[in-house]
């Protein structure tokens, strides 16, 4: 694309989409200090939940879903090797923890904590400590090593429908936010972008609109399967709440879930089969 002329311009200021339900939309940014204009015939708004393109879209044309889980993740980057060949889940009556595979000299990890938490209450010894501990299991030893990063995110869920108005298409974190728990959020930006770009090539190769008109019916069907599975399996795996009314029925609930995953053949492989992506959605 580039050696055919594209442009990628850095460190644009002042982004707008105009006139988005005409069939010529346009850009306009400032870089450099220069004002800058490109008409399009459609424009991919990609630019993430804070980004412009869906707030410029009309409040009374969307539909959009908000929930905020009850949970936090303190997300953190350690300069040691994996200490698993595979990922790890685990439910500790201190809360949720987490163990990913990130680089043969990296690994990631994550923890319940508050959502409001402040990350100067987390040093390093206190992360390990939790760590060591929700991850605890006969035969197998955490490996540690220097803290590179961290930092505490909230667990959230937010959709707007639909995708598409006029001319604009949103895709990614624009459009939708998955709780991280089902590690779902890169692969639907992808589908997303996966599903525009062969609309648009049968669009301008053949005329056919028929994927562009179809474009959010098509992500949001994905789009809601994930946030459903995500959302489950985030309830199914942290420490909930101690205000919760029915706390010890919820609790029995949730190791019921645990139990028909890790131990029924068919529940692990609805998990899997969610985990992975299901064919066709």
């Amino acid at each position: 694309w580039i050696a055919r002329g594209g442009a990628i311009v850095f460190e644009a200021e002042d982004v707008r989409p105009h006139a988005i339900e005409t069939d010529r939309p346009s850009l306009t940014w400032i870089a450099g200090g220069v004002s800058e204009t490109l008409e399009c015939d459609v424009i991919a708004g990609c630019d993430g939940f804070h980004g412009v393109c869906r707030t410029t879209i009309a409040t009374d044309s969307l539909t959009t879903y908000d929930q905020r889980l009850p949970f936090g993740w303190l997300g953190i980057i350690a300069a040691t090797p994996p200490s698993t060949r595979e990922i790890i889940y685990a439910l500790h009556e201190r809360g949720f923890a987490g163990h990913m595979l990130r680089t043969e000299t990296e690994s990631r990890f994550y923890l319940q904590c508050d959502p409001d938490d402040d990350i100067a209450n987390w040093p390093d010894d206190r992360i390990w400590f939790e760590l060591r501990t929700r991850l605890a299991t006969d035969g197998w030893s955490l490996r540690e090593g220097p803290i590179l990063e961290k930092s505490i995110s909230e667990l959230r869920s937010f959709v707007c429908e639909p995708m598409r108005y006029g001319n604009l298409f949103l895709a990614g974190d624009a459009a939708h936010i998955v709780p991280p728990t089902g590690a779902k959020g890169m692969n639907l930006a992808i589908h997303d972008a996966s599903v525009l770009a062969a609309a648009l090539a049968r669009w301008y190769s053949s005329g056919d609109a028929t994927g562009l008109d179809g474009y959010s019916d098509t992500c949001l069907r994905r789009v809601w399967r994930v946030q459903e599975f995500s959302t489950w399996m985030s309830w199914m795996l942290h420490r909930l709440p101690d205000d919760l009314p029915d706390l010890p029925l919820r609790r029995k609930l949730q190791l019921a879930q645990l139990d028909y995953v890790c131990n029924s053949k068919a529940g692990a492989a609805a998990f899997a089969e969610n985990y992975v992506g299901i064919e066709g959605f």
